[in-house]
């Protein structure tokens, strides 16, 4: 049996791989992102969701 990660938690993944080698549109110059900090965000929230509750099968 495979463990699954969320959709929204493997685009999350997703973005902060595509920042990690380029910009988007909302990207400040000092290197802020919103969209990364809510990437990141969502992962941390599923990390802690899943060292609490577990894999559920």
């Amino acid at each position: 049996m495979t463990r699954e990660v969320p959709l929204l938690v493997e685009l999350a993944w997703r973005c902060l791989e595509c920042h990690r080698y380029g910009r988007c549109g909302k990207c400040t110059e000092s290197g802020f992102c919103p969209v990364v900090e809510a990437a990141r965000t969502r992962i941390r929230a599923w990390r802690r969701y899943r060292s609490v509750f577990g894999w559920r099968r």
